[in-house]
């Protein structure tokens, strides 16, 4: 069960909402409901920040980061100067970044929370800055009237670096925004304002005021949220692509009545936060996310008539609504803490649904007024009478709906005193709030309209998804389930309504036959959806099949199962044609036919030569629906089909027999129901070849072939060209690791004139795997031979003793058809093992003395041409290489007549033995094999990788006396990681 499917569970058994922690958001959360919905509370501010994979409240308290000061968490990535000649402030967002320098080099500032000062950049002068969510405020802080007479206050410029950004400036507000080349706005600020300090306090502080005090020495504040002084002005601000320009309002600085310090700011904000205070005295001024009412970093929201500075104040705030899109509200909630009121009395405030703001929004460029969602009255935030700050609600359903059906990207709500309580400039009706405001949504949305309808068995054609087109499949006498894939983008549970009905019936009799439903859990975070699956009994079919000659139609419709009302469109669409498909139940009652084309392998009689190619055409037997043709050879059941290019026609097909011997062709037939037939043996056999294939060829063409394991440790076949070259590699079907195996093929185990393989694998055993006439090994026929006991010491040899193996033909006959013979490196001795016979091999016997474990074997067959075997031998101690020549057996049966053998004993003997090559050290040649004549010269010859990397595999040709021929390069690279050559 995924966590999203258990905060489902979890709610519902519960009782209580759970999160869905996945869904969670710097400026939302989402929970899942018992009932099934959810609820989305969408913060106005960002509230958590996620810093290495986990998310942190936001921390505005600057500490030093990486040579910089930062917030430890906010939502906007700022950074202040720690001095020098760094840019005073950096602000990153949405790929695009802001910077503004102060023209002189700065001082180490003073942090004191989320505010750094700068002391001193002009004399009486200090330069503060504060972090905020997504943004900075900052404030020149002009501490005397002495400091004020300063000439450079007349003009301020600070260095702007806007990167990929264009800064535009609202000609009334005077507020500026940065935007990026899509036009999309990614930083604002408001109005640039300056102040004294002569209005209302949140708290008491040292000041220096008139002109008469001004050589004292001021104590000045940061920026805090203080109400508009009774002194203030806007600033003048000019902006150019590397310029920002604050000329400060002389008079203001120069009045007798001028209380210091004086304050002059502006603030820049990301767009994260959205909201704003249209204020009737400043009606040209914006106070774009609270700044510039006094600097202030944290600001509170007005609303109402203030009496101390006569002013009314409306505020606005803007909500992320994408979520909303498509959705049905079923409640929704403004949500905001009231932090001050004039009295204890509950009075009126009202929210309204209004036009878009932005940073140019002013008293007199206010949003239109839209519909008013709630009025309610309230009174908290004033702890002198008694009432605390509360978070307080009003009902914003109507513009949930809206936002919802008109698919909007925000909505803009507008809290405000009434009207009547304006006009009367009624002091009740002032009450502040925190900014970050939250809009709170219960609802539901609706699951996406099913796709991918198929059925089981499969009624698809092309691009036809679910059978609606033109050409529709028939099914045949089984159930039919039919499925779709389904999602709801609220996750949860749904169910899955499946109509299914005679086509052309739907609102005639017998009309829908099939009306179920299926429940499925889907997760909100995977769009890629579920399946669901349901299956309609084939007896349903059966009863149903003669109201439209068997064809059925069905759709399929998702709906949400907290609101059964809630569904998705039907797919297909209410008014179009269903899915389709075709059933008919009744199988073919007919035997196929089989016919040999020129009688090659005809019914019940000896035919051509194994491995020769027949064609056979296979018949309907006079059915007319055959859609599909099933043979196979010598198994059941048949699995390799042919389709014929019309309903019943015939077909041909080719087929090789391998073996000699009995063979069965079986046939069975299909309609395009896919309803089985019969299934039809067709017997012939094959004539043997009556020779064995010449030592060393596998796949029957005559020529010697080479097995290897490549670096992998899997078998690979190379296939001999008759002229010193291999064909590419065949893979074989064996398993495993045959790293460490050892390989040899000269020679039939099996009596069916065919090369086989034998090798000692990994696991200690020795197998043989038989051919199957072409050159493919499989573990699936492969045999393990065992040998019997020596009668002496009633002990078998143990196939792990083996270093070395190689086949050298039946040596007591001469003949390569009987029973092939070994010789094996066993300790450190040469031993003779006698042919392989019914599962098991003879008792084996040494036929030399010591000194055999440094020596490595190839079994070339007869090199010097006297008809006897010989055994090619290779000194790993130093390279050398010898012929070994076989001698004659003489009449080892005794019947007073050569046997035409040879003799085992004379394959180890060194007084025999004829140089062959030299310098053929491990280093040099790490592999040796002999397969055979593989260049057609009638001499035995061998392979061999170097080391060369240019030159990994040579061909080396035999020679009847004297040392081999000069080594050909048979192949390139890639040979060096080979373990082993046969």
């Amino acid at each position: 069960m995924t966590a999203e499917e258990k905060a489902f569970a979890e709610a519902r058994l519960t009782g209580e909402p759970v999160e869905l922690t996945a869904e969670r958001s710097s400026t939302s959360e989402t929970h899942a409901l018992p009932n099934g919905n959810v609820r989305r509370t969408q913060h106005t501010v960002p509230v958590r920040v996620k810093r290495e994979g986990v998310w942190t409240p936001i921390d505005t308290t600057l500490a030093r980061v990486a040579g910089r000061i930062a917030p430890k968490a906010a939502a906007g990535k700022v950074t202040f100067s720690p001095g020098g000649d760094a840019p005073l402030v950096t602000l990153t967002d949405q790929g695009r970044e802001l910077s503004l320098s102060w023209p002189k080099p700065l001082p180490a500032p003073v942090l004191d929370g989320s505010t750094a000062t700068y002391p001193e950049v002009l004399p009486g002068v200090d330069l503060a800055v504060a972090a905020s969510v997504d943004g900075f405020s900052q404030a020149l802080i002009v501490k005397t009237a002495e400091a004020a007479d300063n000439p450079e206050l007349a003009q301020l410029d600070f260095g702007l670096k806007a990167d990929g950004l264009t800064m535009k400036q609202d000609a009334e507000a005077g507020s500026l925004t940065a935007v990026n080349p899509a036009g999309q706005t990614v930083f604002a600020t408001s109005t640039a304002r300056m102040w004294d300090s002569s209005g209302e306090q949140a708290a008491p502080a040292p000041r220096t005021t008139a002109r008469s005090t001004a050589n004292a020495t001021a104590q000045a504040e940061t920026p805090s949220d203080l109400t508009p002084g009774t002194n203030s002005s806007t600033v003048d601000v000019e902006v150019s692509p590397e310029r920002l320009t604050l000329k400060p309002d002389q008079a203001l600085l120069a009045s007798p009545d001028t209380t210091f310090p004086v304050y002059i700011d502006p603030r820049v904000t990301g767009t994260r936060q959205a909201w704003t205070i249209a204020y009737k005295p400043h009606p040209d001024d914006s106070y774009w996310n609270g700044t510039g009412w006094s600097g202030g970093t944290t600001g509170e929201a007005r609303v109402g008539y203030e009496s101390s500075t006569k002013g009314t104040a409306r505020s606005y705030f803007r909500v992320d609504s994408k979520f909303l899109a498509g959705v049905k509200v079923v409640d929704a909630q403004f949500q905001i803490t009231q932090t001050h009121s004039w009295s204890c009395t509950p009075k009126p405030v009202e929210l309204y649904l209004t036009g878009g703001i932005s940073s140019a929004t002013t008293w007199k460029k206010q949003p239109a007024q839209s519909t008013r969602q709630d009025r309610r009255d309230y009174a908290h935030g004033n702890e002198s009478v008694g009432c605390a700050d509360k978070a307080v609600d009003f009902t914003a359903k109507d513009a949930a709906v809206k936002a919802a059906a008109g698919k909007w990207t925000n909505i803009t709500f507008g809290l405000r005193a009434p009207q009547s309580a304006e006009d009367a400039k009624d002091p009740y009706s002032w009450k502040k709030f925190k900014p970050d405001a939250k809009l709170i949504v219960e609802f539901n949305r609706p699951p996406k309209a099913a796709w991918a309808l198929d059925t089981s068995p499969s009624t698809k054609v092309g691009a036809n998804e679910c059978g609606n087109g033109s050409t529709y499949v028939t099914l045949g006498n089984t159930d039919v389930t039919l499925t779709a894939q389904v999602w709801d983008p609220d996750g949860g549970d749904v169910n899955v309504q499946f109509h299914l009905w005679a086509t052309g019936k739907h609102d005639a009799a017998p009309g829908i036959i099939f009306d179920k439903k299926v429940r499925k859990t889907v997760l909100a975070k995977d769009p890629a959806g579920v399946q669901a699956r349901i299956t309609v009994p084939k007896d349903l079919l059966n009863q149903h099949k003669g109201a439209s000659n068997g064809q059925f139609s069905w759709k399929v419709q998702v709906e949400d199962v907290a609101d059964a009302s809630f569904a998705s469109d039907w797919t297909p669409t209410q008014g179009a044609s269903g899915c389709r498909f075709a059933f008919d139940p009744t199988a073919p009652a007919a035997l196929p036919t089989v016919t040999s084309v020129n009688g090659l392998f005809p019914e019940g009689a000896e035919g051509a030569l194994a491995r020769t190619e027949g064609e056979f055409i296979l018949g309907a037997g006079g059915e007319k629906d055959i859609a599909e043709y099933r043979w196979a050879l010598d198994r059941t059941p048949p699995n390799n089909s042919v389709k014929p290019a019309t309903a019943g026609g015939s077909v041909s097909i080719k087929v090789t027999p391998l073996t000699p011997g009995p063979h069965t062709l079986y046939v069975q037939t299909f309609d395009a129901g896919k309803n089985a037939g019969p299934v039809l043996p067709y017997k012939f056999y094959a004539k043997s070849p009556g020779i064995v294939d010449k030592p060393g060829d596998v796949n029957g063409d005559g020529l010697p072939d080479m097995f290897a394991v490549d670096g992998g440790g899997k078998l690979r076949l190379y296939s001999g060209t008759g002229k010193g070259q291999l064909a590419p590699l065949v893979a074989q079907n064996t398993a495993g690791d045959w790293s460490s195996a050892l390989l040899t093929h000269r020679g039939d185990w099996t009596e069916d004139y065919y090369e086989d393989l034998v090798t000692r694998l990994p696991d200690g055993k020795l197998w043989l795997y038989p051919n199957d006439g072409l050159g493919e090994f499989t573990d699936d026929t492969r045999q393990e031979v065992y040998f019997f006991a020596d009668p002496e010491t009633d002990v078998s040899l143990d196939p792990r003793t083996i270093k070395q193996i190689v086949s050298i033909g039946d040596v007591s006959s001469g003949e390569e058809s009987s029973n092939p013979d070994f010789v094996a490196v066993i300790g450190d001795q040469l031993w003779f093992l006698p042919g392989y016979t019914a599962g098991t091999m003879q008792p084996g016997y040494p036929i030399g003395s010591a000194g055999w474990s440094t020596r490595q074997l190839a079994s070339p067959g007869d090199v010097d041409g006297d008809g006897f075997v010989d055994l090619v031998v290779r000194d790993t101690a130093n390279g050398a290489v010898w012929l070994y020549h076989g001698q004659s057996n003489g009449d080892a049966d005794g019947d007073g007549v050569p046997d035409g053998g040879t003799d085992p004993a004379s394959l180890a003997s060194d007084a025999g033995r004829t140089a062959y090559a030299t310098g053929w050290t491990l280093a040099a040649r790490p592999l040796v094999t002999a397969s055979g004549d593989s260049d057609g010269d009638g001499v035995p010859d061998l392979w061999t990788t170097t080391a060369n990397t240019t030159a990994g595999l040579e061909f080396v040709p035999g020679r009847r006396t004297g040392l081999v021929g000069a080594p050909i390069v048979a192949g390139t690279g890639g040979w060096q990681p080979m373990k082993a050559l046969s």
